[in-house]
């Protein structure tokens, strides 16, 4: 297997990190407002007004709210990809008074990172938008994520009847605490190039063994993300021995994005795993790419995809931290996101964003919910098989 890797992250931090800047000290205990009491009656605060919430304000918002504002910074990671961007960064309008700090790139490189960066002393992050790869449950388990149950307090992000499944089942982690996912998709492991490739000659996955595919297929770097997420897909329903052989196809792997999704595009290379499907958006909104179609086969992923919220403990901006996952949560911030970048949110009160790929809550037992803690041991093992063919 070839492997082109491409550190999204590399100089591209928080400025707090860059230069010689000195080491940021841990925030002192109880630095953090005292989060609102989830519920409660409030005094419709201008901070929630601002931010479009219709439900009256809990008691205490508006305190973290300005202490929020107090801090003046957000630091946040999500995905490299300018549609997230715009809309993530929309937070900054609503709330002015809180500059807003975004470093685009992939969960498999923050991490480390954001290791490294704390055993030296630097406390740079405030939060995480991205897929709950392995990674994310080992800072989990390490201490490195906060709850973010106990901050999320606006009522209409606690409603359960905003949510499938209720406000109980939006959690990744196996306590329902630290890992809220706010979109679910039935995604689409591998895409094609129609123009390059007939239908007829690809239906499902399976078809991606035959021999005469070997060396045209690339995949997103199964340490994490997507290509991860659909490897284990894979291992789940197909198992090991499938996953052998189409890891034994001379595939690329790409960890740039942006990279494997032009190069499916273009043509360079005509079968893709992996790929986001707010990547390709980009493309065609753009006239480029508009043949290439995923392919729906047995594999059926479950898919929280980007959106989940990983609250950094020991955050630098605690109350502005807060203050974005509620906002974030919101209806109308979920409904400008999945009609700006085509993903389904878990809201009910918003509406579909790609019918297609919406799941039947009637046959859930048809899907691989593959970035569930319960599904960690094969993540894992397809990690290790990945790893196996990188070498």
């Amino acid at each position: 297997m070839v492997l082109v890797l491409a550190l999204a992250l590399g100089g591209c931090g928080p400025t707090a990190s860059s230069g010689t800047a000195a080491p940021a000290a841990p925030p002192a205990a109880g630095t953090a407002a005292s989060a609102p009491a989830a519920g409660a009656p409030g005094s419709g605060s201008q901070g929630a007004a601002s931010a479009g919430n219709r439900a009256a304000a809990p008691a205490g918002w508006d305190e973290m709210v300005a202490a929020a504002k107090q801090e003046g910074r957000l630091v946040i990671s999500a995905p490299a990809n300018t549609i997230w961007r715009e809309q993530l960064t929309a937070f900054q309008k609503d709330y002015p008074e809180i500059q807003v700090e975004y470093t685009g790139g992939n969960s498999r490189d923050f991490w480390p990172r954001v290791a490294q960066e704390r055993a030296g002393g630097q406390y740079l992050w405030d939060v995480r938008i991205g897929g709950p790869d392995p990674q994310v449950f080992a800072a989990k388990e390490d201490g490195t994520l906060e709850a973010a149950r106990p901050i999320l307090v606006l009522p209409e992000v606690l409603d359960d009847s905003k949510w499938f499944g209720e406000f109980d089942s939006i959690f990744a982690d196996k306590e329902q605490r630290f890992i809220p996912g706010f979109l679910s998709s039935v995604g689409s492991p591998a895409y094609v190039n129609r123009d390059l490739v007939p239908e007829s000659e690809i239906r499902s996955e399976r078809d991606l063994l035959d021999p005469k595919w070997k060396g045209k297929i690339v995949l997103q770097d199964p340490r994490g993300g997507a290509g991860l997420a659909f490897l284990t897909t894979f291992l789940q329903v197909h198992g090991e021995q499938f996953v052998r052989d189409l890891l034994s196809q001379d595939i690329v792997v790409s960890g740039d994005n942006r990279q494997l999704t032009e190069w499916i595009v273009r043509g360079r290379y005509p079968i893709a795993i992996g790929l986001r499907a707010y990547d390709l958006l980009v493309f065609q909104q753009e006239g480029l790419g508009r043949n290439v179609r995923p392919v729906r086969g047995e594999a059926l992923p479950l898919s929280i995809g980007s959106g989940s919220i990983q609250m950094i403990s020991q955050a630098p901006h605690p109350n502005a931290s807060r203050v974005f996952s509620n906002w974030l949560m919101t209806q109308r911030v979920q409904q400008s996101l999945s009609e700006a970048a085509l993903e389904n949110s878990r809201r009910t009160d918003v509406p579909v964003a790609r019918p297609e790929e919406m799941p039947d809550l009637t046959q859930l037992d048809k899907y691989v919910a593959h970035q569930d803690e319960a599904l960690l041991p094969v993540r894992v093992r397809a990690q290790q098989l990945a790893e196996e063919y990188l070498k």
